[in-house]
């Protein structure tokens, strides 16, 4: 259900770029956040588990668009002299999620059922849609392009079966090649074409943009893969019930939330990026580590400090990222270059989630990482 729900973000952000510039990045978004509103609600209406990963796959589709469509918009509205700052502002409510999500999907899990952790984002998107439609000042649209649809077809067709084959063992092994090979074809194809593609590869080589990329799909890389693998950590080998492995998460995002508070002016030096971001990916190395060290649920104070110091380096790897990625670009290339570098860090979730699922699936056959424990079991 949470590879599918990945997926089909990763199969979707490809187009995202030009969507923004055909109908302007407002109304695109507008647009995606009404795809999840009918996924959300569909999710809380599911009858059996394959209609609710179908769902969760329309609830993705509308999900994809709205982490590169609220970065254009950002670029339009507040400029590159501020973006630091600003993007700083923004990431306090998407940080806050860490705090609350969990322990809210916990209560509600325990108290009501799995349907509302679905059915309560209706209300929350149908706010954020009239919100949009009140504040956000229109996008410009660009001069009508055609869609690049086989490209289209070979990057998300790709993404998605390179996904899938990594979500699996050696079963899913013709997958995994037929993404690479689809990638490829793409890759050769951009590569032969006087015309961008609808991924500009051509765009990595830019050093500051490849570097932004790849620090970003190896901090979202990280971070869903701890965000799957943490409660399992503690519902399965510690037989905790939801609410906890839910609460267990709140530091994690504490430690995001304090590192943010103090990053976008120092993104704004800088100079400080490169030290910020290795000083990050050094921290969030210190905080994981201990999980590989301890028994599940001994030791749970140095669980929680470990997962702040996590939250910490993460915050300070991911933050100057939006910054850096611009720096060398034009504004023309604002689009395009969002949209890549969220194909990066969609696919960095989306394998970190994969890899942990395959590396139980193989190191601990006797317990599937998908079925969760009834606790104390």
């Amino acid at each position: 259900m949470t590879t599918a729900y990945l997926l089909a973000l990763a199969a979707v952000i490809p187009v995202t770029g030009w969507a923004a510039r055909r109908f302007g990045a407002s109304r695109a978004w507008t647009v995606s956040l009404g795809v999840m509103l009918v996924g959300s609600v569909l999710c809380g209406l599911a009858w059996s588990f394959g209609s609710l990963v179908a769902f969760r796959v329309v609830q993705g589709l509308g999900a994809g668009g709205l982490f590169p469509l609220s970065r254009i918009i950002v670029m339009e509205v507040a400029g590159r002299e501020r973006l630091g700052r600003v993007m700083a502002v923004m990431a306090l409510p998407v940080l806050t999620a860490p705090l609350l999500g969990p322990a809210v999907g916990g209560v509600v899990v325990e108290a009501l059922s799995w349907r509302w952790v679905f059915l309560l984002n209706a209300p929350l998107l149908l706010a954020a849609i009239v919100l949009t439609l009140v504040f956000v000042p229109v996008s410009p649209r660009a001069a009508a392009e055609r869609l690049d649809v086989p490209g289209l077809l070979c990057v998300s067709g790709g993404l998605t079966l390179l996904v899938y084959g990594l979500s699996g063992t050696g079963q899913r092994a013709a997958a995994l090649v037929a993404g690479l090979v689809l990638l490829a074809a793409y890759g050769l194809r951009e590569a032969r074409s006087p015309r961008p593609g609808i991924v500009g590869l051509g765009l990595f080589r830019d050093r500051a943009f490849a570097a932004s990329a790849a620090v970003g799909l190896l901090v979202n890389l990280t971070l869903f893969a701890g965000a799957f693998l943490v409660p399992l950590f503690f519902q399965q080998g510690a037989g905790r019930g939801a609410l906890d492995a839910g609460l267990i998460l709140v530091p994690q995002g504490l430690g995001m939330l304090v590192a943010t508070l103090f990053a976008g002016r120092l993104i704004d030096a800088g100079p400080r990026a490169r030290t910020m971001v290795l000083a990050g990916l050094a921290l969030t190395a210190v905080g994981t580590v201990p999980f590989a060290l301890v028994e599940p649920g001994s030791h749970v104070p140095l669980g929680v400090a470990a997962l702040f110091v996590r939250g910490v380096g993460l915050a300070l790897a991911g933050s100057p990222i939006m910054k850096t990625l611009y720096h060398s670009l034009p504004a023309a290339k604002v689009p395009v270059a969002t949209t890549a570098n969220a194909v990066a860090q969609q696919l960095g979730g989306a394998l970190g989630t994969a890899a942990v699922t395959a590396a139980g699936a193989l190191l601990l056959p006797e317990r599937r990482p998908g079925a969760v424990s009834a606790p104390g079991r």
